[in-house]
């Protein structure tokens, strides 16, 4: 279910769940994101990463259809195509998005988990998310 109102917050669990982030608000959080796009030598995706964190800080997250995670159905915000996109991936924990996967577009109805994920789950790196 779409965000009903706009988040103030955001946490980023870590890769594999290797714990978390404390609260950040959305120029932390992007700040936090686009050093691991850069990490990553992923450069070309930052643009696209700071347009979908905006998306997501608007309350624009989308429903990820069946899919879940930690018992929380899972949004997405998305933006870019092809190379140059980046998808993020999280739920709603009263106010405050939980981010805990980022990928981008493979089709229009398909994400690849590139940038990280969650081991064991539906989000691990190298997975694909139709929707």
């Amino acid at each position: 279910m779409p965000l009903t109102t706009a988040p103030s917050a955001m946490i980023v669990v870590k890769k594999d769940g290797t714990g978390q982030t404390g609260s950040m608000p959305q120029d932390r959080a992007q700040n936090y994101l686009v050093e691991i796009v850069t990490k990553r030598q992923m450069t070309e995706k930052v643009a696209c990463v700071k347009q979908a964190l905006t998306q997501a800080f608007d309350g624009g997250g989308k429903p990820t259809g069946k899919y879940t995670f930690q018992g929380h159905p899972v949004l997405h915000a998305s933006s870019g195509n092809g190379q140059k996109s980046a998808t993020l991936f999280f739920y709603d924990n009263a106010g405050t998005l939980m981010l805990f996967a980022m990928g981008g577009h493979d089709t229009s109805t398909k994400y690849k988990i590139t940038i990280y994920g969650q081991k064991g789950t539906d989000f691990a790196q190298g997975k694909t998310i139709s929707i």
